[in-house]
C-alpha cells in the first residue's frame, strides 16, 4: 500500500469518528458510505486488478454509483444542504467513467482529476457538514435531521355542488 492509501484511511477514519461523535443521521450515513468505499477499494484491487485507464473500470463504476446513490438518497431526505454538494461531486466522479468510455483521447491526468479529485472535495464538504451540524446543535439545541412530508391542511375540504 502506498502513502496515499494511508492518508485516505486516516482522513476517512477521522471523519467517521467525528460523524459518530458529533453527527446525526445524515452525517453518519454519508460517513459510512465513504468508510465502506474506502475499505472496499483496496480489497477490490487485491482481488481483481489494478486501476485500468484504457477502458471503463467496472468495479470503480459500481463503487462510485453506490456512493452516489447513497448521497442522493441522503440529499433528498436530509434537513441539510451540504448533502446536495456531496451528491453533485460524486456525480462528477461517476460521470468520469462514461467520459472515459466516450473518448479515446481523454488524457490520463484529466481522467484522474475527474475520477479521484472529487473524493477529496467530498471529504472537505463532509467535514464542514459535521462541524456545522455540531455548532448548530450546540447553539440551537436538537433539530430534525430528516425532512418529513408537509403536514395535512387543517382547512375543511371544499364542498362540491351536486350535479344532475
Amino acid at each position: 500500500m502506498d502513502i496515499l492509501m494511508y492518508v485516505n484511511f486516516t482522513l476517512v477514519g477521522l471523519l467517521g469518528a467525528a460523524a459518530l461523535r458529533w453527527g446525526a443521521g445524515p452525517e453518519k450515513v454519508c460517513a459510512a458510505a465513504l468508510v465502506l468505499v474506502t475499505l472496499v477499494d483496496p480489497i477490490y484491487h487485491i482481488l481483481v486488478r489494478y486501476p485500468v485507464f484504457e477502458t471503463v473500470d467496472t468495479g470503480h463504476l459500481v463503487m462510485d454509483a453506490s456512493v452516489a446513490a447513497a448521497f442522493i438518497a441522503v440529499a433528498l431526505g436530509a434537513n441539510r444542504v451540504y448533502p446536495l454538494w456531496l451528491a453533485a461531486f460524486q456525480l462528477v466522479s461517476l460521470l468520469s467513467h462514461f467520459a472515459r468510455d466516450l473518448t479515446e483521447v481523454l488524457p490520463m491526468l484529466a481522467y484522474g482529476l475527474m475520477s479521484y479529485g472529487p473524493y477529496y472535495i467530498i471529504l472537505l464538504i463532509l467535514a464542514g457538514g459535521i462541524a456545522t451540524h455540531a455548532r448548530r446543535a450546540k447553539t440551537l439545541g436538537p433539530y430534525r435531521s430528516w425532512r418529513n412530508s408537509s403536514p395535512r391542511s387543517q382547512a375543511p375540504a371544499p364542498r362540491s355542488r351536486p350535479t344532475g
